[in-house]
């Protein structure tokens, strides 16, 4: 059973992506794969959609004063779903936000907890001044202290894991994420689009991203013939669109928010360049869709973006938090044609190196690894006790 808040239709970033696939991919192993998420009344409570069985809890029913009790009366509605469903041979929690029901179910079932940490805390806000900052990484704590096995996107998040956590580094694997194929129809290797050279940006309009960082390279880049769009919604929109117009450059700088896919493969038919210019990226989904697709991407040197792309060779980086390293790297990108080919071609290489399949596949052979450790131990429900 996988455990987590976001599954489509309801995505707030990458960790609903990230589910969909994996449990998609398991399921087309011949896995029995449940998803235990919640809904907004919109969606079906219990269904079956590409292989996957779906049950829903409804957490809205209920009133609650922040955001922490939200997630805290999630979790309860989730064990109490749960304990009308079978038990199941692993329980897979995605980050803290489903850690109570994950935990739970464990005892309740004594079935091996496994739990992906997609980014943590402490990593996003640097230091932790309050109190549901602090709660959220001693949930992280707990989780992972009560996790069988804990997975890591990258190498840089298994190393965050293991410091800011106190996770021991033996208990933790690192499987990358994967990009989904069927972006690629769009094949964008092809000529651009006539016009304006475009700067794409596809995320969460959160510190952490970067956003704001694009607009500022903006701000720098007034004399060139180009546009940015900017696709994503978040809390830091307002400040966002107040900053375009406080530099000057609200005629350059378009916010689409959030897009459907189809909308989205055809700006990436238009982008001449995808810039992710994260202060905080423990993978990039996003940049893998863009090298697959023959688009030249600029990232910062942080993070998992650092592993995923060779400066010069498959993308180019500036230094994080740098607009004015970012605004040349723009430059650069748009004006040297033999570049953006020698990028496109080898960043297609590279980004082939990432599939769901292989994710799943490297999932499912730790399944059967922990599987194996639960069998040879005493670990496990009395007779009579499912």
């Amino acid at each position: 059973m996988a455990i987590t808040w976001e599954y489509p239709p309801h995505i707030v970033g990458g960790l609903g992506r990230h589910v969909y696939n994996l449990s998609v991919h398991l399921a087309s192993k011949g896995i029995d794969v449940t998803v235990l998420s919640f809904t907004d009344g919109t969606s079906e409570r219990h269904e079956r959609a590409d292989g996957v069985e779906i049950v829903r809890v409804n957490p809205y029913v209920m009133r609650y004063p922040d955001f922490i009790s939200w997630i805290e009366g999630l979790n309860m509605l989730m064990v109490e779903r749960a304990a009308d469903l079978k038990s199941y041979d692993i329980i897979h929690v995605h980050d803290w936000l489903t850690a109570y029901s994950g935990i739970a179910l464990k005892h309740m079932w004594r079935r091996p907890l496994l739990a992906t940490i997609h980014a943590t805390e402490l990593g996003r806000r640097k230091v932790l001044t309050n109190d549901s900052e602090r709660h959220i990484h001693e949930m992280e704590w707990w989780l992972t202290y009560e996790a069988w096995r804990v997975i890591c996107c990258s190498e840089y998040m298994r190393r965050e894991v293991h410091s800011s956590l106190g996770c021991p580094a033996d208990k933790i694997s690192v499987i990358h994420n994967g990009y989904d194929p069927k972006m690629a129809r769009a094949n964008s290797a092809g000529p651009r689009k006539k016009g304006k050279k475009t700067v794409l940006f596809v995320g969460r309009l959160v510190y952490e991203k970067g956003p704001h960082l694009l607009v500022e390279a903006a701000s720098l880049l007034k004399d060139k013939d180009l546009r940015v769009i900017i696709i994503g919604d978040g809390a830091m929109r307002p400040y966002l669109e107040g900053l375009a117009r406080k530099l000057n450059v609200s005629e350059k700088v378009t916010f689409l928010g959030h897009v459907d896919d189809e909308t989205l493969l055809s700006i990436y038919e238009e982008a001449s360049v995808l810039v992710i210019p994260s202060l905080y990226e423990p993978f990039g989904i996003v940049v893998l869709e863009a090298m697959s697709l023959g688009i030249p991407v600029i990232v910062s040197n942080t993070g998992g973006l650092d592993e995923i792309v060779t400066d010069g060779k498959d993308g180019l980086k500036f230094q994080s938090g740098s607009a004015e390293e970012l605004a040349r790297a723009i430059v650069r990108i748009l004006e040297d044609e033999g570049l953006r080919a020698k990028l496109v071609e080898n960043a297609k290489s590279r980004a082939s190196e990432f599939s769901w399949d292989t994710t799943a596949e490297q999932t499912l052979e730790l399944y059967k690894r922990v599987l194996d450790e639960y069998n040879a131990n005493d670990w496990k429900p009395k007779a009579g006790i499912r």
